[in-house]
């Protein structure tokens, strides 16, 4: 076979664009999975553009394709990484090339290998020998009581008193002055409705391709290499992500968290956002769900500007909480001397 040229690369991207993003947008892994393509994918239609035909590669390496030797490859593989560690400018250590046994694996699964295939190996050195694909790590439907018992109650107002007894009095006497007054203390109308509707709506996505052991956590991804569930074994909990680009190390734009239980404790949402300066950026915003899935608590990344609405409704949420906590602990103690 001829060398391996960084033009047959580019070449067959053109012909293909099989990822569907611009070819200087390509992560190093993408284009070694592009790569090895090239070198086997030659059969498929041909494409008329003007006076000129090309043939069209089909995007996949069929049997027939897989036919030069593991010598002759092993020196394509040389080549490969030259090429795009130039391309790059950079070292290629993480990257990982299917050896031509690797090759004959991925072949055996379907009797064809496509870009999928070999990104996923080339990315995080995964072969998939079947074709099914695993089970997605469902959210367990809820079971059991969500409400907090009599003792977590008590934990939380001892809690709460000990660390914001002072925003405690500030609402009450906000509360104390606007009642005097015939007036309205705090006026919170729509400041958490679209995060509560989309906490709401939130629907898992379980098109998980395959599982990745990290740590203690376990991970799915999806075709795209997107991380869509995690078990959080430190937290004790699921989570979620939803994504609005296609691309492998796109952002997560959404992410809910559950309990063992299987309800939503935390909504987390990138949105924009105001640092100090008045200054524009994308940050994290956090949503605390309480026992009834309903926002009890806004956490903005440290760099946003606080707002006082912000402050005021978490302050007065809290000051809910605590005040159906005492009379709940209340109404439980005069059952006891009953």
């Amino acid at each position: 076979m001829d060398k391996f040229k960084l033009s047959q690369l580019v070449d067959y991207f053109i012909k293909t664009n099989s990822t569907g993003v611009s070819y200087k947008d390509l992560s190093k892994d993408d284009l070694t999975a592009l790569a090895v393509l090239s070198i086997f994918d030659k059969g498929g239609k041909s494409v008329k553009v003007g006076d000129a035909s090309y043939e069209r590669p089909d995007g996949v390496i069929d049997e027939k394709e897989l036919n030069i030797s593991k010598d002759e490859y092993n020196k394509a593989i040389f080549d490969i990484y030259k090429a795009i560690q130039k391309e790059k400018g950079k070292d290629l250590g993480a990257v990982k090339i299917p050896t031509y046994e690797q090759l004959q694996l991925m072949m055996a699964n379907d009797k064809k290998i496509d870009f999928e295939e070999i990104s996923l190996y080339t990315a995080d050195g995964i072969i998939r020998t079947d074709d099914k694909r695993p089970e997605p790590v469902l959210i367990p439907q809820k079971s059991g009581d969500n409400r907090l018992t009599l003792a977590q109650m008590d934990e939380f107002l001892t809690s709460a008193v000990e660390n914001h007894g002072d925003a405690l009095d500030r609402i009450q006497n906000a509360l104390d002055i606007a009642e005097k007054n015939n007036t309205t203390a705090f006026d919170f109308a729509g400041l958490t409705d679209d995060a509560q509707k989309a906490a709401d709506e939130f629907v898992p996505d379980n098109d998980a391709a395959y599982n990745k052991q990290v740590g203690k956590d376990g991970h799915q991804y999806n075709e795209k290499g997107q991380l869509v569930t995690r078990i959080n074994n430190n937290a004790g909990m699921y989570e979620k992500y939803k994504y609005d680009s296609n691309k492998k190390d796109a952002p997560y734009t959404e992410m809910m968290r559950y309990n063992g239980n299987g309800y939503k404790v935390e909504y987390w949402r990138r949105e924009t956002l105001q640092d100090s300066n008045g200054n524009s950026f994308e940050g994290i915003v956090q949503y605390i769900l309480d026992e009834n899935e309903k926002v009890s608590k806004i956490i903005l990344p440290p760099q946003a500007r606080q707002n006082q609405q912000i402050q005021d409704f978490n302050d007065f949420m809290l000051y809910e909480r605590v005040m159906r906590y005492d009379e709940e602990l209340a109404k439980a103690e005069e059952n006891q001397q009953s």
